[in-house]
């Protein structure tokens, strides 16, 4: 979290990753980890134990008002595509966003989309943040992953506020979008959507089966019932990622299921966008950075593109990158002398604008692939255009 006090933990020397946490991310760490029986994390476990229960019957409050009309919900007069997780952070929204978006874009659709802006500091009102043209905002004000999918979407412009009705209309009547797509928006109930597409992590879909703090889940499983489309992303073939998409089949029949892996699929320069082939990295000393939800995934994904990973770095979720944190990471990492540093596409977006003379670092851009079902995904959403009879401009023209 911005302007948070840090403290490192190093994972065993081994690996030699080093691993960066504020103050909440220590205290939901020794929360999660159960093999830790001290007092004071037992303590740590009751109290988010209450928290959990407190925050789950107000969930539940809110969502039962949804349900029964209470609290209302507003229809834009085009198709709203929500994609949006069950768990915190990790599951893989933000390209599933980039693959719908082009998806749709690619056959003619007038594509918009609608993101929260975490991080930035312009909540309420309507930011565009990318015209489909040029870029408008910036990471302070807008926050990173709305400036990610900003240099990821050419053509297709992107817009935050945390009242995404709000931003829908503007996208309506700013650019005549004929289709939204809603970035994390499973939860954001305000804007109805005509089809609600949830990602979850095949490893560990519902983690401990705990809501936050006292686990990971930002609502129980039965919410699953307002799904069309369960993605289950990070699909590694393992006995357990099978058996998990096995109970989910079972458990929600009616479902649409797709599974998904991430794939590398180019690396480029932070400083000047020149790109280089993937397998130029092979026998490489590298070195890696990355401060999103599950860096481990990253690492592993740098590591099976065959250099020697000689030294990572795990950071808070949407850190604030200085230069003077990058100079630390290269000092420390110095007696492993990589040849060269690799980040994420969300982390590019926060670099400074001038970064340590010792660190050549690219840039690994990542996509999701569909591997099992994908024609059923794209027929649940396509379905979704002609039951509202949303033209595209080719079939128009």
């Amino acid at each position: 979290m911005a302007g948070e006090q840090t403290t490192k933990k190093h994972v065993p020397a081994n690996r030699n990753q080093a691993r960066y946490e504020g103050l909440h991310q220590k205290i939901f760490r020794l929360i999660q980890e159960e093999e830790r029986r001290s007092s004071w994390a037992s303590l740590l476990r009751v109290i988010a134990t209450l928290a959990a229960w407190l925050y789950d019957t107000i969930i539940n409050l809110r969502n039962f008002l949804f349900d029964n009309g209470v609290l209302k919900t507003h229809r834009l007069n085009c198709p709203v595509i929500s994609v949006g997780n069950l768990s915190v952070g990790g599951t893989g929204k933000t390209p599933m966003v980039v693959w719908l978006a082009k998806l749709f874009s690619e056959e003619g659709y007038r594509v918009g989309v609608l993101s929260r802006g975490y991080g930035g500091i312009e909540t309420t009102r309507v930011t565009v943040v990318s015209d489909g043209e040029n870029i408008l905002a910036n990471q302070t004000t807008s926050g990173d992953e709305p400036l990610m999918l900003s240099r990821q979407l050419s053509g297709i412009p992107v817009l935050c506020s945390t009242k995404r009705v709000k931003a829908g209309e503007a996208a309506i009547e700013k650019f005549n979008c004929n289709v939204l797509i809603l970035d994390d928006g499973f939860q954001h109930r305000h804007l109805a959507r005509d089809l609600d597409v949830v990602m979850l992590d095949a490893r560990d879909p519902f983690g401990s089966n705990w809501v936050f703090p006292r686990g990971t889940l930002r609502e129980r499983a039965e919410a699953l019932g307002r799904a069309q489309v369960l993605v289950l992303s990070h699909f590694d073939g393992s006995k357990k990622a099978r058996k998990n998409l096995e109970t989910l089949s079972k458990n929600w029949p009616d479902k649409v299921m797709a599974t998904a892996t991430h794939r590398p699929t180019r690396i480029f320069s932070a400083a000047d966008h020149g790109e280089r082939p993937l397998s130029s990295l092979t026998d490489l000393r590298l070195a890696a950075f990355a401060g999103i939800a599950r860096p481990d995934d990253f690492f592993q994904s740098v590591h099976n593109l065959g250099g020697s990973l000689v030294y990572t770095a795990a950071l808070p979720d949407h850190y604030p990158l200085t230069r003077e944190l990058l100079a630390s990471l290269v000092r420390e990492a110095s007696r492993f002398e990589p040849e060269l540093w690799v980040t994420t596409e969300k982390d590019w977006v926060r670099l400074p604008q001038v970064l340590p003379q010792e660190m050549e670092l690219y840039v690994l851009a990542v996509e999701i692939a569909l591997d099992r079902d994908g024609s059923q995904l794209t027929g649940a959403v396509r379905r979704v255009l002609k039951d509202v009879n949303v033209g595209s401009e080719e079939s128009q023209g």
